[in-house]
């Protein structure tokens, strides 16, 4: 995320903008299915907001979990979301969308090892994100344990160096 868009969400955030959140506020940008909210806080982080006031979490690779539930959205309706919401607040809509940590969440599921989740994972990815896992994408193309449709989508997306 560029420091201009952290700034920009920063300065919405403290004119009051967005939605309280423990130790501050966020500005929801999707809700999903379930009622949880994906947005931006403050520092520009992306926070997953459970639904019924549980503890909002920011994205990192050891908390990942929590946003496995944003693969559930199909991409194409998860970045629309997105971007309308922050063209709605006065953001860069393309810019807001590109700065969420998809390669990130995927990377969290993939070490799963779950073939449902990996499957999902795998389907959810933009080609722009998958030089980012081709190590990642390579492995569950030759994990034996997969069932052979996974490996075989994996294999499709993995990209020359």
């Amino acid at each position: 995320m560029s420091a201009n868009l952290r700034d920009l969400v920063r300065e919405l955030i403290e004119a009051g903008g967005g939605e309280p959140l423990e130790g501050g506020r966020f500005l929801p940008l999707v809700t999903l299915e379930s009622g949880a909210r994906v947005g931006l806080d403050g520092s520009g982080a992306w926070v997953f907001a459970p639904e019924g006031g549980g503890v909002a979490q920011a994205i990192a690779p050891e908390r990942g979990r929590a946003f496995f539930e944003v693969l559930e959205t199909k991409r194409d309706d998860f970045d629309a979301s997105i971007e309308a919401a922050a063209k709605a607040a006065g953001l860069p809509p393309e810019e807001v969308a590109f700065s969420f940590p998809a390669a990130d969440v995927v990377r969290t599921v993939l070490a799963r090892g779950l073939p449902s989740m990996t499957r999902l994972a795998l389907s959810w990815l933009r080609l722009t994100e998958v030089r980012a896992l081709r190590a990642e994408i390579m492995a569950v193309s030759r994990d034996p344990t997969m069932p052979v449709p996974v490996r075989d989508l994996a294999e499709r997306l993995t990209v020359p160096v």
